[in-house]
């Protein structure tokens, strides 16, 4: 199975930073696995994506349901009733994700996305608070064994 790790957010804005930081750590520890990051959603990293059979999508998420550093397993399903546009320019990934699945049947069939739990995504700093950047290690080290089981690699 062809699958990509896609790190999202924005790596100047405190927390919002930590789904690529994730990938980073993910390429750095597992140089095997296809990893990229992105600051852009939407139809800018459609073409990214196609071609593979499963995508794991990492970004932040703040519900303040969970502490900081905590982390949700989630399927695409659970955005359907949340999708909206993030500007009248553009599209959330799902949106596009949503539209191309008409379109193309090279999408992936398979979304996991893991969404880490944080803190402060306004603040302009190219760290995460401290919870935060403390669980990046053990999210990477989690979705490594979760997702590639060293029986299948």
């Amino acid at each position: 199975m062809k699958t990509l790790i896609l790190g999202l957010g924005n790596t100047i804005r405190a927390d919002d930073g930590v789904g690529i930081r994730i990938a980073k750590k993910l390429k750095e520890t597992y140089p095997e696995l296809e990893v990229i990051e992105a600051s852009a959603a939407g139809f800018r990293v459609i073409d990214e994506i196609l071609g593979y059979d499963k995508l794991i999508l990492i970004d932040s998420i703040q519900t303040g349901k969970k502490s900081a550093g905590s982390y949700y397993i989630l399927g695409m399903d659970e955005f359907k009733k949340t999708m909206h546009h993030t500007s009248p320019h553009d599209m959330s990934m799902f949106e596009a994700f949503e539209m191309m699945k008409k379109h193309t049947a090279d999408l992936p069939k398979e979304v996991v996305i893991y969404a880490v739990e944080v803190i402060d995504t306004f603040t302009f700093s190219e760290k995460c608070t401290p919870e935060v950047e403390a669980a990046i290690p053990r999210i990477a080290d989690i979705i490594y064994r979760k997702e590639f089981p060293q029986d299948k690699i």
